[in-house]
């Protein structure tokens, strides 16, 4: 039987990590925070782990390590721009009155 989660687990899984971690959410003023939970949950359910929803996926848990959410180039991104990728986690102190612009990938292109 397989173990899928719901919107309520996943939103719990993200505010613990965020809590952990000292960083702060999307506010979701625009449903961003909606969108990625729902995008984390359908990957999970569909490759059984917490893939980043902005990224594409192996669907291989070995080939994806660097992007199971909270990915690998989440810190470096929050310490640089003040929130990851997808705009999913913030620094503490992040400015939402400030529009929020794409960052670079920091992930490597990876050909297999």
């Amino acid at each position: 039987m397989k173990n899928e989660k719901t919107l309520e687990d996943t939103k719990e899984y993200v505010k613990r990590v965020a809590s952990t971690r000292g960083w702060i959410l999307h506010n979701n003023e625009d449903n961003t925070l909606d969108m990625l939970v729902d995008g984390l949950t359908r990957y999970f359910n569909n490759v059984g782990y917490y893939n980043c929803p902005c990224r594409d996926t192996f669907e291989d848990f070995k080939m994806d390590r660097d992007i199971v959410c909270p990915c690998d180039y989440a810190e470096p991104d929050i310490a640089e721009f003040g929130r990851c990728y997808c705009a999913l986690y913030f620094d503490s102190k992040f400015d939402f009155s400030e529009s929020i612009e794409m960052i670079q990938e920091r992930r490597p292109d990876i050909d297999y």
